[in-house]
């Protein structure tokens, strides 16, 4: 479970495992910031004159957070930088009182329906030393407020990219060194989007009322679910025209790196066992974890290690929690699995599989928790058919 402050619900990254990472000044040295920012504001972004942009970011992201502007203004928008920091969130975190962290920031809501593009940077540079502590009720607390946020978002028309960047934290976390990760962050960033974009369409296509889904692994993961009328979502990494005139917010988003496809099925039709030797939470191991869908509901939770994380992490939210939100494949080639060595599993690799249970409402699903409160499950080498036909074989897309 990721945590999501009020400023950075706009990213959506950390219900789903997009793969949004915090900053670096040593490798911002490295970067062209001036390429970066072209492509971001007039491809990704495709901001247009007198389009009202904001540009997010923390004190590590300042000099690309200046590009970004630059580029905006220079494309005729009119732009605004936000300025977080990880001083700030770890207070607001440790020693906000709680009947604070629980006002609802209505005024924010109210911004967001004046915004064309919120450009997103991650805010906080190492975010297990900012987060990792942290008790789950304060984070619900705050995503319960944010809900107003969250509310406002799919009729806002609001289009949001979101920039990650690689950190010696993050590699840390994943357990690689600080050269193997940048390499594949970048690389993941440069990948072919276009190809990214043809197989996810081809993938919708396959996916639109599809009768039945079926996931299995060698590790004992075998269940199924059905797609009905429920709307596709293909992360490409550009808003066109097109998606900017959706009514729904995660089609108006893109991340870099981005690829992957996601949707929110009809909750109740999953059946079956799912089984994760690998994953985390609150930055913790958290392995062997086990358990089955009955009509839709998560039953009979087990880990070997890391169990009591998971039931802390969802005791703070109240409303269908345990029930079956979401499915997600990656799409981007570049993007890799690394458990050996290394503890790396994001969320946009082609062919790994994400399943969460929880809230799916800016998805077209029927669950609503307070606070959007959810978990999600990685499936490595996982094989998925649709209908009877493969379209991942052991982790490796078969398109």
């Amino acid at each position: 479970m990721k945590k999501l402050s009020c400023m950075v619900i706009l990213t959506i990254c950390a219900a789903i495992g997009l793969g949004v990472f915090a900053g670096s000044a040593a490798k911002a040295q490295e970067m062209d910031y001036g390429e970066l920012a072209r492509r971001v504001v007039k491809t990704s972004a495709n901001v247009k004159p007198g389009d009202v942009v904001v540009v997010y970011g923390g004190k590590h992201d300042i000099a690309l957070m200046e590009a970004l502007a630059i580029e905006t203004a220079k494309q005729g928008g009119m732009v605004t930088m936000f300025l977080d920091s990880d001083k700030f969130e770890r207070a607001f975190y440790t020693e906000v009182p709680e009947q604070y962290l629980e006002q609802p920031p209505s005024y924010f809501a109210e911004w967001v329906k004046h915004m064309n593009v919120w450009i997103g940077l991650p805010g906080v540079e190492d975010p297990k030393a900012v987060y990792g502590d942290v008790p789950q009720e304060r984070f619900a607390k705050a995503n319960k407020a944010g809900q107003v946020v969250t509310d406002v978002l799919n009729a806002s028309g609001v289009r949001v990219v979101s920039l990650g960047y690689p950190t010696q934290s993050d590699a840390a976390v994943y357990q690689l060194d600080f050269a193997t990760y940048q390499k594949v962050f970048w690389d993941a960033v440069g990948a072919d989007y276009q190809k990214i974009s043809q197989d996810g369409n081809k993938l919708k296509q396959m996916l639109q009322e599809a009768k039945t889904v079926r996931v299995t692994s060698p590790s004992g993961t075998d269940f199924t679910f059905s797609v009905g009328d429920r709307p596709i979502f293909v992360d490409d990494g550009i808003v066109t025209e097109e998606k900017a005139k959706s009514k729904y917010f995660v089609t108006r988003y893109a991340s870099l790196p981005g690829g992957s496809i996601f949707f929110a099925p009809i909750e109740t039709s999953a059946n079956g066992k799912v089984v994760v030797p690998r994953d985390r939470c609150q930055f913790k191991p958290l392995t062997g974890e086990s358990f089955v869908f009955n009509q839709g509901h998560l039953e009979n939770f087990n880990a070997e290690s890391g169990g009591q994380c998971y039931a802390e992490a969802m005791a703070p939210y109240t409303g269908p929690k345990d029930m079956f939100a979401y499915f997600q494949i990656g799409l981007n080639p570049a993007a890799k699995v690394m458990e050996n060595p290394g503890d790396y599993r994001p969320g946009n690799a082609a062919g790994l599989v994400y399943i969460s249970v929880g809230d799916n409402q800016l998805f077209g699903g029927s669950n609503k928790v307070q606070g959007a409160g959810g978990f999600g499950f990685p499936i490595v080498n996982a094989t998925v058919t649709i209908d009877g036909k493969t379209v991942v074989q052991d982790g490796k897309l078969t398109l």
